[in-house]
């Protein structure tokens, strides 16, 4: 056998379907699994400190987990940090920016290797966190269904968007602004949303420095991160204004699309007849939707140099994907070939791609076949989980 890995279960259950999936990856390559329910934590500690301390002699135990999930696990009576203790390497992904996650991060374990979705955020963690001493990029991967997929023509959903819009859920993360002395915060906000709007292929993190050295020259690169964590509300909300603007403008053009998540039916034209609002599910109940949809429709979640697992998921359920782009997305496929890739500068012309699918189906089939040949060859968490054994175990 190759060694244990340690997984965390039970508390988000899009990350357990990545988990599982990683899981059921190692285990074909040989390595013993440990599952941490979170639902039983007390008794899955003490489980896992027995494992530990029985076969601590050997030489072959790692923690691959997501979202700093376990990453204060603590001894008993010591309080030390498990993983350091023990010497096991933490292998933490992360599916969203670092700057969501600032706390875990600074007080990581120093077994940590931080694993980044976006070339982006590992440029973030290399300049903002000194103390993660080995990170890098590990795009997103899709999971599939091992079911027949059916023809295009017989599906039964036109478009599908599957995801929430976060301006209805981000107003927690909106800080009181005035409590930014070195500029008006107010100001601050708007004009940097203003930028990412007409400037989408900026990170929020790039604009909001800028516009802070526009106005100062004097901030030190400790206060400039503060007030990056602080404003990454600003994110949620660029994603949102996006993710509503393709959207609707399907639906504007008389394309039917069926959203699940939170919000689509807040919005001011969500009475829509081209509207079919699902209301919120579980993630793997996103999967066989899929599967019945012609076209899955994704934004990205202000990733410009990375990918999302929507991307993936379309197209390992045979569906014809189309998303906006990115400059990792554009190293990977070709637009028109394995998907369809659109700018968010030139999001008016979607409709028109949209509408050039379903009149000619028969080439749609075509590039939905050479998406899931090619997603089903690279970008599966198997392929991401030989990546983590090559380098990391």
């Amino acid at each position: 056998m190759a060694g244990t890995i340690i997984y965390f279960i039970g508390v988000y259950d899009t990350l357990d379907l990545f988990t599982l999936e990683l899981k059921d990856a190692f285990e074909g390559m040989g390595y013993r699994s440990f599952v941490y329910d979170a639902a039983e934590a007390e008794a899955g500690k003490e489980a896992l400190i027995e494992l530990l301390e029985e076969r601590r002699a050997e030489d072959g135990f790692a923690c691959v987990t997501f979202n700093n999930l376990g990453y204060n696990l603590a001894l008993p009576v010591t309080e030390e940090n498990l993983w350091e203790h023990y010497d096991i390497p933490y292998i933490n992904i992360l599916m969203d920016h670092p700057f969501h996650y600032e706390r875990a991060i600074n007080r990581a374990p120093k077994t940590s290797v931080v694993l980044c979705v976006d070339r982006n955020h590992v440029k973030y963690i290399r300049r903002f966190h000194k103390n993660i001493m080995r990170t890098d990029f590990l795009p997103h991967a899709g999971v599939e269904l091992h079911c027949r997929h059916k023809p295009l023509a017989s599906r039964g959903i036109d478009v599908l968007y599957a995801g929430a819009l976060p301006i209805y859920t981000v107003a927690r993360m909106i800080p009181d602004l005035s409590s930014i002395p070195e500029v008006d915060g107010q100001k601050m906000a708007q004009e940097v949303l203003h930028e990412l709007a007409n400037h989408p292929e900026k990170t929020t993190e790039l604009a909001i420095e800028e516009y802070l050295r526009g106005e100062r020259n004097d901030i030190s690169e400790k206060r400039i991160q503060e007030i990056i964590v602080n404003m990454r509300f600003l994110d949620s909300y660029a994603t949102s204004f996006f993710r509503e603007q393709a959207v609707r403008i399907l639906v504007d053009s008389g394309i039917r699309v069926t959203a699940y998540g939170t919000g689509w039916d807040q919005c001011g034209w969500s009475d829509s007849p081209y509207l079919d609002y699902g209301g919120k599910v579980l993630a793997p109940q996103i999967l066989p939707l899929m599967n019945d949809s012609k076209v899955v429709l994704n934004t990205m979640t202000w990733f410009k140099a990375g990918s999302h697992d929507r991307v993936f998921n379309g197209m390992l359920a045979g569906a014809a994907v189309v998303t906006d782009d990115s400059t990792y997305m554009r190293q990977e496929f070709t637009d028109g070939r394995e998907l369809v890739m659109f700018s968010l500068n030139d999001i008016k012309s979607l409709p028109e791609r949209v509408f050039d699918l379903f009149g000619h189906l028969s080439k749609a089939q075509e590039m939905a076949d050479l998406g899931y040949t090619q997603a089903r060859r690279r970008h599966t968490w198997k392929n991401r989980a030989e990546y983590i054994k090559e380098c990391y175990l």
